[in-house]
């Protein structure tokens, strides 16, 4: 039925990472009249807004698809819609909630022997442990959490549990590590039609290197990153590839060339409401800045990459390897 094609589609673009383009495909089959098919278009159309970080969007969709599922008693869906809401509610920096809402979840795919999907929580539970600072806990739920995706045999779960690990173990110091997990996550998703993932792992890898010193390869890497972001027209990944390449050209003494993509990143991320990226690009411009001699609108700057970072539960701030 074209309903059902409509919602084929539109899955099968967002699980290669084409967000936009999976959008209108959503919604014309929300329109339909199937009300199960309904709701499974209202969960994928949350998810792709969310990962675009239109999460203001996404939660309406996630609420109004939760709405019908329980008004129609289906369980499962109801619940794939309650889980999304709380992966908006940690897309949105709320960080101690969504680690207190994800418990429950986690105890119940355990009991259900469901490892891929205590894969999936276990890997949100560690970015959402990161981000607030506890990096230790952060790392030992990323590997629980491949552990968990290597039982179930879930691919797609183990590149992004690496990809978890190779983010906090840079974060941590662990260059080395980092290098190996990201590298292994661009080996299992080289051959597979995840373009999302196969620019993820560009980008990561870069920004290993570019903390080793090696900003030759960073740079390569980035962008090869660029053009698979650009692809999928992913907005906010695609300045978090802006901001490496600022800080390869900052870190290298190109200044004109850093000032420009560091400003480009942050309004991008400004505009798609991504306060680590704001915070990380305000605390480089601010460094840049001093150097040429701006130094009052570089302490400006600091400040404002401080706050908000802090109004964000975040530590951004205090991160060396980053």
């Amino acid at each position: 039925m074209a309903a059902q094609n409509d919602l084929d589609r539109a899955d099968a673009l967002r699980g290669r990472g084409f967000f936009t383009r999976s959008e209108p495909l959503y919604l014309r089959a929300w329109r339909w009249d199937d009300p199960e098919l309904r709701i499974e278009a209202a969960l994928g159309l949350a998810s792709a807004l969310r990962s675009l970080a239109r999460t203001v969007e996404a939660r309406v969709w996630a609420k109004r698809g939760l709405a019908l599922a329980r008004s129609l008693a289906l369980a499962e869906l109801a619940e794939g819609l309650a889980l999304e809401l709380v992966m908006i509610d940690r897309a949105d920096g709320l960080y101690a909630k969504s680690i207190r809402e994800l418990a429950p979840f986690l105890k119940r795919f355990k009991s259900r022997g469901d490892s891929s999907g205590e894969a999936f929580i276990l890997w949100a539970l560690a970015g959402a442990r990161r981000f607030s600072g506890d990096l230790a806990g952060s790392e030992r739920d990323f590997w629980a959490s491949l552990r968990a995706a290597r039982r179930a045999g879930d691919a797609a779960g183990q590149a992004y549990a690496l990809f978890g690990l190779g983010g906090v173990t840079r974060v941590r110091g662990d260059l080395a590590a980092s290098e190996r997990h990201y590298r292994e996550a661009g080996r299992r998703l080289a051959r597979t039609d995840d373009v999302f993932g196969q620019a993820y792992a560009l980008c990561g890898l870069a920004n290993s290197l570019r903390q080793q010193g090696r900003y030759g390869e960073a740079r390569g890497l980035y962008e090869r990153s660029h053009r698979l972001y650009s692809k999928i027209g992913d907005r906010v990944d695609l300045a978090y590839v802006d901001w490496g390449l600022g800080k390869v050209f900052l870190q290298t003494g190109r200044l004109k060339e850093a000032e420009r993509r560091l400003r480009l990143a942050l309004a991008s991320f400004r505009g798609g409401r991504e306060w680590r990226g704001v915070a990380l690009s305000e605390l480089a411009l601010a460094g840049l800045l001093h150097a040429t001699g701006r130094t009052r609108e570089a302490e400006v700057r600091h400040a404002r990459g401080v706050a908000v970072a802090r109004k964000a539960g975040m530590r951004t701030h205090l991160e060396s390897f980053t």
